[in-house]
């Protein structure tokens, strides 16, 4: 069935022009009930809100401008008829002069240039407002290009001034009627990207005496004028600013962890039942919404972001990368496979955060992560202030894992005054575990030195015995020179997997999704491809087990490899795996011996 008798909608994927959406025919989901939890008593005028990159803050920031700002008032039913927040009524739509700043583009490359450009970021909100609003008259061009702060308190002034003959034409309009509703997005991009690079640039910008406090204290005085600020919507990655940010505009409110917001950025299950079928052409690729969520779920589900929170959300941008790329292709792709490369998620990012953390503290996450444990703390830091310490301890860096994505709220085990975090996903635990390998395994000479027989493999065997017992070999030689020091499932497949990768002979893949008919998605320890692109190509399909020398007993070891042998030869039958040679092999270890290959 080609796309235009479905009447597929445009993907939205990397689109922030909310107001554009329906004239473009963009699907989309609807988040305009956020406003309502905007708008009531007990959240504070001036909020923060955080979520990891990628995840539609800045769509959802231009969702706010469409609908407060007076500008769009003409627009108004274009734009939200038929949305949620529509049937409410609310009276606020349309009755604030709205002005947003982007940071997300600000130059990190110097002290000079990051100025300046971000002085450029606040020039192109306010050339933005003057744009909308002609009456407002604000020149800047005498000011110095590098002194964002002065561009600020003009413009607040110009801008009281202006408000006040507003005011006084629309007296009997709502209170707020011309008041300034300043949103800020990705108001910690740049400061982030700067800690990465330059730690001694980072405390100059973020302490005291820096820029950034500065700003944000124009903000706040800009608030206690009468005619000028009337609200804030601030919207971030993590808190390793938010100390410059409330130091300075201390009237500014962390409201992340709100479960009334849990769900303003990502898409829900629900949301993605409704916005896959406008995005893909689900007749002709053969499959329902409800198997294609089902994919997609172990890979970009899994983001919690309060104990309280009633569902869990899926990074949007992954998902319409996704789609994206499912719709072009015309078939079922592994979602593992796809990830947006607009992410900037990577093992290295990982590895810079274990790099400005306290001594053993890397060591500790990566061991918990080993034994696919769950890291307990009492609730998340609020403001990390790296200039009051050189390096994050357990607890702010706990906080920044999570901040960034890479770990989220177990809310199975948390409660008020314990909060457990987890790995959220598939695609995060293969970042843990690439910096594990890039951190533990690689820079290891025994890792490097030792050597995996995988002669039985390349010549296409049934008996794979010297294989095995080179793994026997290997891992051995890894615990006991304690390149890893905490055996288990996961750092027995992740040791073995790493050491394949690193050898050109065969091509390796670990917990590989598979469709198994009847049986749903399932993940393979290990998948070896020998001989790739002749004629004697095969796929040696490994399922690991791992037995603690404690439980070893010999009924224990038996049922493991019962269980792991049925297991395997389930994987065998998966659709990846029709008109492939494929030998499946159950791999039981007790410690770091293999007890049985068969």
């Amino acid at each position: 069935m080609s796309e235009d008798k479905v009447e597929l909608l445009s993907t939205p994927y990397g689109e922030v022009a909310y107001e554009s959406f329906r004239e473009l025919g963009f699907a989309f989901a609807d988040k305009s009930a956020v406003i309502k939890e905007l708008e009531r008593k007990n959240i504070p005028r001036y909020p923060v809100l955080l979520r990891p990159r990628r995840f539609g803050k800045s769509t959802f920031v231009q969702m706010l401008k469409s609908f407060y700002d007076i500008s769009y008032k003409d627009r108004y039913e274009e734009i939200f008829n038929g949305k949620s927040i529509y049937t409410k009524k609310l009276p606020s739509h349309n009755t604030y002069h709205v002005i947003n700043f982007d940071f997300s583009m600000v130059n990190t490359q110097s002290n000079t240039a990051m100025l300046n450009s971000f002085f450029s970021a606040v020039a192109n909100g306010i050339d933005d407002f003057k744009r909308r609003y002609p009456d407002f008259t604000f020149d800047y061009k005498e000011l110095d290009k590098s002194d964002s702060v002065t561009l600020f308190n003009n413009f607040a002034s110009a801008y009281s001034d202006y408000a006040k003959a507003v005011l006084s034409l629309n007296a009997s309009e709502n209170n707020n009627y011309g008041r300034l509703y300043v949103m800020i997005d990705e108001y910690d991009n740049f400061a982030n990207q700067i800690l990465s690079q330059d730690i001694e640039l980072f405390h100059t910008i973020t302490g005291d005496n820096g820029f950034l406090k500065a700003f944000y204290a124009a903000i706040k005085a800009a608030a206690a004028n009468a005619n000028c600020i009337s609200k804030t919507f601030i919207t971030g990655v993590s808190s390793v600013s938010l100390d410059s940010l409330t130091s300075g505009f201390n009237i500014a409110r962390n409201v992340t962890s709100r479960a009334c917001f849990n769900e303003y950025a990502g898409f829900t299950e629900e949301e993605l039942t409704e916005l896959i079928p406008k995005l893909v052409d689900i007749e002709q690729i053969g499959v329902s919404v409800e198997e294609i969520i089902a994919r997609m779920k172990p890979v970009y589900d899994g983001y919690c972001f309060s104990h309280q929170a009633e569902h869990t959300v899926f990074n949007s941008s992954m998902c319409l990368y996704y789609l994206d790329e499912m719709r072009l292709a015309g078939e079922f792709l592994p979602p593992e496979d796809y990830l947006d490369p607009a992410s900037d998620h990577d093992g290295s990012k990982l590895k810079q955060l274990f790099e400005i953390a306290e001594p053993g503290l890397a060591d500790a996450i990566i061991n918990t992560y080993l034994s696919d444990s769950r890291f307990f703390i009492k609730d998340l830091a609020e403001n990390i202030n790296l200039n009051k310490a050189a390096r994050y301890d357990r607890l702010q860096l706990l906080s920044m894992l999570y901040y960034l994505g890479y770990l989220t709220i177990d809310k199975a085990l948390s409660r008020i005054g314990r909060l457990a975090l987890k790995i959220p996903n598939l695609f995060m635990s293969k970042l843990f575990a690439q910096c594990t390998a890039d951190l533990r395994l690689k820079p290891s000479k025994v890792f490097s030195d030792s050597v995996l027989d995988i002669t039985a493999l390349q010549n296409v065997q049934d008996d794979i015995s010297s294989f095995a017992s080179s793994c026997t070999e290997f891992l051995s030689r890894i615990f006991t020179n304690q390149v890893l020091t905490h055996m288990s499932e996961m750092a027995l497949n992740l040791t073995l997997f790493t050491k394949l990768d690193s050898m050109d002979a065969v091509f390796s893949e670990m917990q590989k999704s598979l469709r198994v008919v009847g049986d749903g998605e399932k993940f393979a320890d290990l998948v070896i491809t020998v001989n790739v692109g002749q004629e004697n190509e095969c796929i040696y399909l490994i399922e690991l087990k791992y037995v603690t020398k404690t439980d070893a007993t010999e009924a224990k070891i038996q049922n493991t490899i019962k269980d792991a042998t049925a297991q395997v030869q389930r994987y065998k039958s998966a659709i990846e795996f029709r008109d492939r040679q494929i030998k499946a092999y159950a791999m039981v270890f007790v410690g770091s011996e293999c007890v049985h290959c068969g």
